[in-house]
């Protein structure tokens, strides 16, 4: 089995002053086994370089194979380009981590973003308030999703998870997720829609993980957590 962090910040970060380096995320995947990590920019990052994305496909040539670029839309709503295997929607036009701007939904240009996202086959790591999402997806039911932290930064877990319960493209990373809550959705959405991410440097890839591994889950859902489900949305 070959490990998969879905949810890893590379590169400066304006608002937290800090810098998260090749070596840094080596580091921390060493330590915890992993093989292979999805990575974007901090936001305070993107939303100010119009070249980001060029700059985050360069980030991730000298480890090809260890580092899956994530495309980041800004504010301009510009489709991904080639050479992205998933796609990072944040706060877009809002206010990072605590307000949605609901006129993005009524832009003339999201269609052809998601139709973009749709042609592509890439799933969205999906950042909103809680009723930002049930719209985004009531208008776009054929954009795949993956929820971070079980929804915990755009509202309570439990809102997401009854909303969504039954909707199959919308899947959920553990990133900072309590053993209780990871165990929780498991419980009822099955291990096919639970996804591992460690939210790094938030999140402590090998705690993380260990949340995880600690639940007392089969080797075959374990597998599906760790690898299966990333892997197979994404086509790496």
């Amino acid at each position: 089995m070959e490990i998969v962090n879905s949810h890893v910040h590379i590169g400066p970060s304006l608002q937290l002053n800090m810098n998260i380096r090749h070596r840094d995320v080596e580091k921390e995947m060493e330590e915890s086994g992993v093989k292979r990590s999805f990575v974007f920019p901090f936001p305070s990052k993107a939303v100010t370089t119009p070249d980001i994305n060029q700059w985050t496909l360069n980030f991730c040539k000298k480890r090809r194979e260890s580092f899956i670029p994530v495309f980041y839309v800004r504010d301009d709503l510009h489709p991904p380009d080639d050479g992205f295997y998933a796609v990072k929607w944040h706060w877009v036009r809002g206010i990072s981590d605590t307000s949605s701007n609901y006129s993005v939904l009524k832009d003339p240009d999201l269609p052809e973003f998601v139709d973009r996202v749709v042609e592509l086959g890439l799933p969205v790591i999906f950042e909103e308030e809680f009723e930002f999402t049930l719209e985004f997806t009531k208008r776009f039911p054929t954009v795949t999703l993956i929820i971070p932290h079980f929804g915990s930064l755009g509202g309570h877990p439990i809102r997401f998870l009854k909303a969504f319960k039954n909707n199959m493209n919308i899947y959920f990373d553990t990133s900072l997720g309590s053993p209780s809550t990871i165990q929780m959705f498991i419980s009822e959405i099955g291990p096919e829609r639970v996804i591992f991410g460690s939210d790094m440097p938030f999140g402590v890839m090998k705690s993380e993980l260990m949340k995880i591994l600690n639940l007392n889950l089969n080797e075959r859902d374990v597998r599906k957590i760790l690898e299966d489900n990333i892997t197979s949305l994404t086509g790496i």
